[in-house]
């Protein structure tokens, strides 16, 4: 089969390997959809394969490099002897964080921070891939649910919308989002879909910010032509937001999301920070006092997976229009290029065999 490869930093290749043999915990998934993610540039760029293997140990570290992708949809292959949940023909999708189901951190947290096991899910930029310990971390797809919907549901729906989850915002309530990315733009979407009553958007990009508007955003901002955070305090009687949200992962925007929250109020942290090893607060900021920082991996698992499929499939959401470019499985390499340029408007692209 042909599947993307990263045989060293910096590079994506399309290699020849076989398709992969499902154990009885498994399942194997000709894919149908995939995308490119802002993780996948972090682990093609910044990390050696030989840290991302002993880091995420499995089938994906092969000879001819790294296996990359971890959003995708397709149809059920091959199951192992012991999966019982789904069977080969049916539509489905695997969470890109995978866990066993077993641990502590399963039961008690999500299975995105799993220790039994459980890793990020490599390889969905392929003909065909496999996801291990299937009856808890892949879930059937509604008919009426959409390729380009549900693959947003493995990864950047959830952690966009766990921004706004697990920071506790709701009716009437008001939010910055800083950075409107795939994710940042979900985390709109999820707060005009909590019910938030001031939605700030904030990039530097403007036709990020022009689709924000489209996912929920009241006010827009772009820091090259003006101060997010005084023009937060303007529009909030100078208390700052209940809750900001950084998306993106940069010393910048997580010290912007400080300042820009309210006393008492929720920092979200849902940026992939790369290779930066510590990012700092100011401390004589007024919302120093009584703050909550939040911090969210991709939630994970196939109950939440479902849960986000059913309001796709019953609620009043799209998020269709992140896709902006398609490409063929042949192009990933380019689409890689695209993506790190961000030229041409790119948010998503779907990558079909």
């Amino acid at each position: 089969m042909k599947a993307a490869a990263k045989p060293v930093n910096g590079k994506v290749e399309i290699v020849d390997i076989p398709v992969p043999t499902p154990g009885p915990d498994d399942i194997v998934i000709k894919m149908t959809m995939a995308t490119v993610c802002g993780t996948d540039m972090h682990f093609v760029d910044e990390y050696p394969n030989e840290l991302l293997s002993a880091t995420f140990p499995g089938p994906h570290a092969t000879p001819q490099g790294l296996l990359m992708g971890h959003e995708a949809i397709g149809i059920v292959h091959q199951a192992g002897a012991n999966v019982t949940s789904v069977k080969p023909g049916d539509r489905v999708i695997a969470g890109c964080m995978i866990g066993c189901g077993k641990c502590h951190e399963c039961m008690a947290v999500d299975f995105s921070t799993c220790t039994g096991g459980g890793r990020v899910l490599f390889g969905c930029q392929a003909e065909y891939y496999l996801v291990p310990f299937a009856d808890g971390n892949v879930a059937k797809v509604p008919d009426s649910v959409s390729d380009e919907h549900a693959v947003l549901a493995t990864d950047i729906m959830s952690t966009g919308f766990g921004a706004i989850e697990r920071a506790g915002a709701g009716f009437g309530g008001s939010v910055a989002v800083f950075a409107q990315g795939p994710v940042g733009l979900c985390a709109t979407a999820g707060a005009r879909a909590r019910g938030c009553g001031l939605i700030v958007a904030v990039d530097t990009v403007p036709e990020r910010l022009e689709m924000s508007k489209k996912f929920g955003a009241n006010v827009t901002i772009n820091p090259r032509e003006e101060d997010p955070i005084a023009r937060i305090m303007s529009l909030t009687d100078n208390k700052g937001v209940e809750v900001a949200v950084e998306a993106v992962g940069t010393q910048a925007t997580f010290e912007a999301a400080t300042r820009a929250v309210r006393r008492g109020g929720t920092v979200s942290s849902v940026g992939v920070y790369g290779l930066t090893p510590a990012v700092s607060m100011p401390t004589l900021a007024p919302s120093f006092l009584h703050r909550q920082i939040i911090t969210t991996l991709c939630p994970a698992g196939r109950d939440r997976m479902e849960h986000l499929l059913g309001l796709l499939a019953n609620g009043n959401i799209n998020l269709a229009p992140l896709f902006t470019h398609r490409m063929k499985l042949a192009d990933t390499a380019a689409a890689y290029d695209l993506f790190r340029g961000k030229a041409e408007g790119v948010l998503k692209i779907a990558i079909t065999p």
